[in-house]
């Protein structure tokens, strides 16, 4: 009786740490993020993570920290959305990519006004 039931506390305890492995969010992290538009390269950190059981990220670079708008995770596909002032008016980018593994790139929108690409790499 006594093996049963350790085999049935066992049992949980693996159905309950595999469900909180699969629970965790690919794209929680720090990364380091390109953009390429048609203003060049730009080079900054994405520090993505969860909060109250939503996503939320921030930009980080020489020019500061800027929060993004919000993170939306499917699967592998990942969508940012970020509102930058450019020339004195707002822009809204939004970064559609993949994530896979350690790596995420995909495109990115600058307000309907050009398109360009990004990637970024997970820190280790």
């Amino acid at each position: 009786m006594l093996k049963a039931v350790r085999v049935v506390i066992a049992t949980f305890a693996l159905v309950v740490s595999a469900s909180a492995a699969f629970a965790q969010k690919p794209a929680v992290g720090a990364w380091d993020l390109t953009t390429i538009s048609p203003e060049g390269e730009f080079k900054s950190t994405l520090v993505i993570r969860e909060e109250g059981g939503k996503l939320v990220a921030a930009g980080k670079s020489a020019q500061g920290e800027r929060p993004y708008d919000s993170v939306a995770l499917e699967g592998n596909k990942i969508t940012l959305v970020i509102t930058i002032s450019y020339n004195g008016s707002p822009m809204v980018i939004t970064y559609n990519g993949k994530i896979d593994g350690a790596k995420m790139e995909g495109e990115a929108d600058y307000g309907g006004l050009a398109t360009g690409t990004w990637s970024a790499t997970a820190q280790k």
